[in-house]
């Protein structure tokens, strides 16, 4: 015989999964404000002006993933508006094994492309391990077209510096 769930318990497990989004939510916006610092940051210590400028539009990148986020924690219904990605960004991995190194005020336009780059990539890892945890929800969704997103941004610092960096070499 089948019994129904009471209309409360359904209330409960709702305001659970709603609470877990948005706590998940603000961890994300939490991630982007780490990136848009550190590259603020950057940015007021580097000497080059070439560089200033590359960091600049690195800056305006991530305000525009955290506005997203924090435009749907406002409101819900701003999630449609990420819509469906199909993952076909693609991956050069060109930066992937390359050794970690700390942006100064002396880090040329070289180490920053592989710093920024090696900084997506840890932000589409951790995009993409939330969004097959939330595998087949909204949320889910939500967290892979961010992840495809950070893997874009990566690929277009990883061209560049196979434009900049290895042609020259």
């Amino acid at each position: 015989m089948f019994i129904e769930q009471p209309q409360e318990v359904d209330r409960e497990l709702t305001f659970l999964l709603k609470h877990k989004w948005k706590k998940i939510l603000e961890a994300a916006v939490k991630v982007e404000e780490q990136s848009i610092d550190l590259y603020n940051m950057a940015l007021e210590n580097s000497k080059y002006p070439s560089s200033k400028v590359f960091l600049k539009q690195l800056v305006d990148q991530e305000k525009g993933h955290k506005k997203k986020l924090e435009a749907i924690l406002d409101d819900e219904s701003k999630i449609m508006e990420l819509g469906s990605h199909e993952d076909t960004e693609q991956n050069l991995k060109i930066v992937d094994m390359m050794k970690d190194t700390p942006l100064t005020s002396e880090s040329d336009y070289k180490a920053i492309l592989i710093y920024a780059a090696k900084r997506e990539k840890s932000t589409y890892d951790y995009y993409k391990n939330l969004a097959m945890g939330l595998k087949g929800t909204q949320m889910g969704e939500i967290f892979n077209a961010l992840a495809l997103e950070e893997l874009g941004h990566k690929t277009n610092l990883e061209k560049e510096y196979d434009d900049c960096v290895l042609q020259e070499n």
